[in-house]
Order: C-alpha cells, then sequence, then structure tokens
C-alpha cells in the first residue's frame, strides 16, 4: 500500500558536499559510493585541478570520494576516486532550493560540471553533475 505523501511537503536531494578550494561544492549523493583516506582505486583525481582555475591553491586531497564511472556505463563496477579536502557532509536539501545556472554563466563556467547552485546556511554551494567529472 503506497504512504501517504503531504501535498505541502517538499522534495528533498541528497547531496555530498565538500570544498574545493574556495569553494563549497556538491555532488548528488547517488553518484558517490565511498569515502576513504587515501586512493583505493586505480583511477583518481584531484577536485581542485578538476575544477578550480588559476592559482597556486592546490590542496592535497584529504578524504578521496569513490564516484561510479560515467566513461564506462556498461561496466556497473567500474568506479573512479576523486580527492577533496576538508570537512564532507551528506546533506538533504529541498529540491526547490537547487538553481540552474543562468545563461550567461552557464556559457563562462570554468567547468562542464558546474551546472547549478544553492545556498546552504548562506553560503554559496556549486552543484556539480558527477556525469561531466573525469579523471
Amino acid at each position: 500500500m503506497p504512504q501517504y505523501r503531504d501535498p505541502h511537503e517538499q522534495a528533498q536531494v541528497a547531496l555530498v558536499l565538500f570544498h574545493v578550494g574556495p569553494y563549497r561544492a556538491a555532488l548528488e549523493a547517488h553518484y558517490v559510493l565511498a569515502m576513504t583516506d587515501r586512493p583505493t582505486t586505480l583511477r583518481t583525481a584531484n577536485a581542485h585541478s578538476l575544477l578550480y582555475v588559476g592559482g597556486d591553491h592546490d590542496a592535497l586531497p584529504s578524504r578521496w570520494l569513490t564516484l561510479r564511472d560515467p566513461q564506462t556505463a556498461s561496466d556497473n563496477n567500474s568506479t573512479w576516486q576523486l580527492g577533496v579536502s576538508g570537512d564532507i557532509t551528506l546533506q538533504q536539501l529541498p529540491a526547490n532550493t537547487l538553481y540552474p545556472l543562468p545563461k550567461l554563466l552557464l556559457s563562462r563556467r570554468f567547468s562542464t560540471a558546474l551546472c547549478g547552485v544553492t545556498l546552504d546556511q548562506q553560503q554559496l554551494v556549486l552543484l556539480l553533475d558527477a556525469r561531466k567529472l573525469s579523471p
């Protein structure tokens, strides 16, 4: 029997939030399979080098997020790891607080993985499409 859902209840999206240089970023949680202290797969990339343009703020990762590899979708066991720094949190945010990039920003974005923005505790969070990240 289906559960009753309040029509005023907000749809929630599970996100994994982390830091990339001076930015706070988020991925949909269903793309993140695990988190470790050191890399355990052959394919790895530092989030900073994939997403941050310029400067010498290249911090060494303190955690590694294991992600599904969209490049090899035929192999369900294929994964790679994204190195991130700082705190990592899993949060549920209301779907109506996630915004796609405006067209002007979309045409000038620094990474094709950048797909939107949201606010978390009055801090701007960059929403990333995990399917467009790759090592």
